[in-house]
């Protein structure tokens, strides 16, 4: 396990964007190592949506399309890059809004269990994760995992995976 440094970027969501923000990160020769993607209109309706199901929607519909019709215009791309400070320098000039912050990164062994492994670590030492986005070819050895915790917990958590 690492501590890193993940960019969260707002795209428009726009056919073409993200590949202007790719070509940006080429041009300062960075190499985008994982990525998620998630339309912020598609997170209000999921929002909704599981609040209506657990009973615990308070806001009305009517609050919730008003968001959904201002979030529909952008995207929000999560990258843990090889450079993240350059890729930081390339993204200022072209105006990209994006945030930076700690990730853990985890290189598993490419084998069933072995996630459910490290989230019941977490389970055990009372940490929650936020989120968790990750990959790996069929055939690989190793798979790769993006956790994000509250900072609070990065340091608590470091002793918990000594081992990994």
């Amino acid at each position: 396990m690492e501590k890193k440094t993940q960019l969260s970027v707002i795209l428009t969501n726009a056919p073409g964007e993200l590949s202007k923000m790719c070509d940006v990160l080429k041009e300062a020769d960075v190499n985008i190592l994982a990525m998620s993607i998630q339309n912020a209109k598609d997170s209000v309706k999921e929002l909704y949506n599981m609040r209506e199901k657990t009973g615990r929607r308070i806001a009305l519909a009517e609050s919730y399309r008003g968001i959904l019709k201002d979030s529909s215009d952008y995207s929000l791309i999560r990258i843990l890059v090889d450079k993240p400070e350059e890729a930081e320098q390339a993204l200022l000039p072209k105006s990209y809004l994006f945030d930076k912050e700690p990730i853990l990164v985890f290189k598993l062994v490419n084998k069933p269990g072995m996630l459910g492994n490290v989230a019941k670590r977490f389970g055990e030492a009372q940490v929650n994760i936020d989120y968790i986005y990750g990959s790996a070819m069929e055939d690989a050895k190793e798979s790769i995992f993006v956790v994000h915790i509250s900072e609070s917990d990065v340091g608590r958590i470091q002793n918990v995976f000594k081992d990994l």
